[in-house]
C-alpha cells in the first residue's frame, strides 16, 4: 500500500489539526491519493451493506479535474474521512443517472453551473464534519447555481447532519430516487436503495463559513 503522506503535496494541505492533515485535491493533481480515497469510500459503504458500486462509472466524474476532493489523513497513514464535489462536465453529475421512484423515469435537472456533493465517508465524526465543511467552502467559492446531495431515506440522521451543515430537502425534487444496480442485498436479491434529494442552502453555507 502506498504511503499516504508521501502522496500529499504540501500545497494541497489546507488545514492541520493535531495529528490530522486536511487535504483538498482533484484527479489531475493527485490521482493516486484519490484512488486510495475511492477504495476507502467503497469499504465504508460495503460495511453498511451497500452493494453494486462501480468504480469505472464513478471514476468518469473525476477525470480531467471535474471533481474536488476533501479528505482527512492522520499521521498513522490512515484516511479518516472524505467528501467530494462533482461539477457538471461531459458526463453530467451522478444524480442524473438515477430513476424516479414515482415514475421510473430518469431524473431531469436543468442548468450547466450545477454540482453534486457526494462520496462522504468517515471513521471519525469530527474529521468527517471538517471535510464536509471544506466541501461546503468550495461550493461557496465556486458559486454554483445549485448543488445537489443525497441521503438514504432509511438513514434520516444523515439528512439532518447535512441540513445542519448547509443543505435542505429539495421542494422541486421531493420524490425519492434510486440507482437500479445499487442497493442492499435481501434474501439473496439486490434491492435498490431509495434516496432523498437535497439542495444547497447558500445562506447556511455562508453562515457556517463565517464561523
Amino acid at each position: 500500500m502506498s504511503n499516504l503522506l508521501t502522496l500529499i503535496d504540501p500545497v494541497q494541505i489546507t488545514k492541520i489539526d493535531k495529528r490530522i492533515r486536511f487535504i483538498e485535491c482533484n484527479y489531475l493533481n493527485n490521482p493516486k491519493l484519490i484512488e486510495l480515497s475511492r477504495e476507502f469510500i467503497q469499504r465504508q459503504y460495503f460495511k453498511l451493506g451497500y452493494k453494486g458500486y462501480n468504480p469505472e462509472f464513478d471514476r468518469r466524474f473525476d477525470l480531467n479535474g471535474w471533481s474536488h476532493y476533501a479528505m482527512a489523513v492522520d499521521l498513522d497513514d490512515t484516511i479518516l474521512a472524505t467528501s467530494r464535489v462533482v461539477m457538471k462536465g461531459p458526463y453530467g453529475i451522478p444524480i442524473q443517472y438515477a430513476l424516479r421512484e414515482d415514475t421510473g423515469e430518469q431524473i431531469k435537472l436543468g442548468g450547466s453551473n450545477i454540482a453534486e456533493m457526494n462520496s462522504f465517508a468517515a471513521t471519525s465524526i469530527s474529521a468527517g464534519i471538517q471535510v464536509l465543511l471544506l466541501s461546503a467552502e468550495f461550493i461557496v467559492r465556486r458559486k454554483f447555481d445549485e448543488t445537489y446531495g443525497l441521503y438514504d431515506s432509511e438513514r434520516p440522521a444523515m439528512g439532518r447532519l447535512y441540513d445542519r451543515l448547509g443543505a435542505k430537502d429539495s421542494v422541486e425534487h421531493s420524490y425519492r430516487i434510486y440507482f437500479p444496480d445499487y442497493g442492499k442485498e435481501k434474501n439473496s436479491k439486490l434491492i435498490p436503495t431509495y434516496w432523498k434529494i437535497q439542495v444547497s442552502d447558500m445562506e447556511k453555507l455562508i453562515a457556517n463559513k463565517c464561523h
